[in-house]
């Protein structure tokens, strides 16, 4: 600590500033003005600092997405076009493949073709209820509305029996009840003459598959991680053996914190503006606009990557969800029918048990089939779609003045 005494008198400059500040009222007001003024607009706080690339606007309705070869200065997509049109449209079509027919995991078969317990839908009303007795179902409003009401049913039960639902190979409804019903306690799980049994051909069929998931998660996660360090290179203009010497300089200029530096999540926010590719351009002059539309047609080729791995994650969730569910009711299923064997009155139960698991475990599996299946409604090939009406910036109207005519 400083030795007891009279403080140090200030600095000649100090205190003629200060002398100066307090003899002039009228510079002290445009000062404290000046610093009210900075601190309503945040340039007090980057005084002296580069400003970090922000987003302008969020009314970008659409962007064309371009393969390996589709043109720009120094092209930076690296993906196919026929891999680029399954990660748009069909995120999981590299491991289930575009045809159905010809599928390792999943075939498509008419919703009428599947034997699900309870599954169909009712042809007509009185199939589900029947309210024709009632004293009040003879009014007039009643009967339309009963009429209505079997319409929609009779029209429904039409358009299921038409359409073609998912299901999982091997672990189809028939697959699934043999193995419920044919349950036995894993010491005593053999295979037969014939090779082994559903479950066993269910559970490696299980297996296999999210082994292909984990496999496609951290090919994904690879390509991903080395994408987003590429873009953010290009970006920020990395030193390179080929750096021209404007990209040097704009590099030393961040070093020395003159020019902020840019990283993935303001290039990812980006592709939500109309004017990425101005903001781009000032945060980065040196960037050609060839250079731009390269740098964020793969920040969108990452943006798709990575939002196919959530559908990854839960798919092999669901996985090991059903593979550990078909294994406990098949386990429960063999302890009820041994206590059937030993007690008559306990093989109903049994069977009614047996229909409940199956049910189960079939919706599971169907679950499981239409999310290998899932599609992109976002994303479609050809032109961009038309704007609709919410996209469009909408124009300021007089007060008084009469509102425009619909789009």
């Amino acid at each position: 600590p400083p030795p007891p005494g009279p403080p140090p008198p200030l600095p000649p400059h100090t205190s003629a500033a200060t002398d100066h500040a307090a003899s002039s009222p009228s510079s002290s007001a445009a000062a404290a003005s000046a610093a009210a003024a900075a601190a309503r607009d945040g340039s007090a706080l980057w005084a002296g600092r580069a400003r970090p690339l922000r987003l302008s606007d969020s009314r970008c309705a659409s962007r064309r997405l371009r393969s390996v070869g589709g043109g720009g200065d120094g092209d930076l997509v690296t993906v196919s076009h026929e891999a680029l049109r399954a990660l748009a449209t069909h995120p999981l079509e590299q491991l289930v493949g575009r045809d159905a027919e010809r599928s390792t995991y999943v075939l498509e078969v008419a919703a009428s073709e599947v034997s699900a317990i309870g599954t169909q839908p009712a042809h007509s009303l009185a199939e589900i209820f029947d309210v024709e007795a009632h004293p009040h179902a003879s009014t007039h409003v009643a009967q339309e509305l009963l009429a209505r009401l079997g319409k929609d049913v009779a029209a429904y039960a039409i358009d299921y029996s038409g359409k073609r639902t998912p299901q999982l190979l091997s672990l189809q409804p028939e697959d699934l009840a043999e193995c419920v019903q044919k349950a036995c306690l894993p010491g005593r799980r053999h295979d037969s003459l014939f090779g082994p049994s559903r479950l066993d051909t269910a559970l490696k069929k299980l297996a296999e598959l999210e082994k292909s998931l984990a496999e496609l998660r951290e090919r994904d996660d690879a390509t991903a991680t080395a994408d987003v360090r590429r873009a953010v290179a290009v970006a920020n203009c990395a030193p390179s053996a080929s750096s021209s010497r404007d990209e040097l300089a704009f590099a030393l200029r961040q070093l020395a914190g003159h020019e902020a530096r840019i990283r993935f999540p303001h290039l990812s926010v980006q592709l939500l503006s109309n004017g990425a590719e101005a903001a781009l351009s000032a945060a980065n002059p040196t960037l050609s606009p060839g250079r731009i539309d390269g740098l964020l047609q793969l920040v969108a080729v990452v943006m798709l990557r990575t939002s196919r791995r959530a559908f990854l994650a839960a798919a092999i969730s669901d996985v090991r969800g059903l593979r550990d569910d078909l294994e406990l009711k098949v386990h429960e299923q063999a302890r009820l029918q041994e206590a059937a064997g030993r007690a008559q009155h306990q093989a109903s139960a049994a069977q009614e048990q047996a229909k409940r698991s199956v049910l189960e475990l079939q919706h599971r599996a169907s679950a499981l089939a239409a999310r290998l299946t899932t599609r992109r409604f976002t994303v479609r090939s050809g032109g961009a779609p038309p704007p609709s009406p919410a996209s469009r910036p909408r124009s300021p109207r007089r007060r008084g003045a009469p509102p425009p005519p619909p789009p």
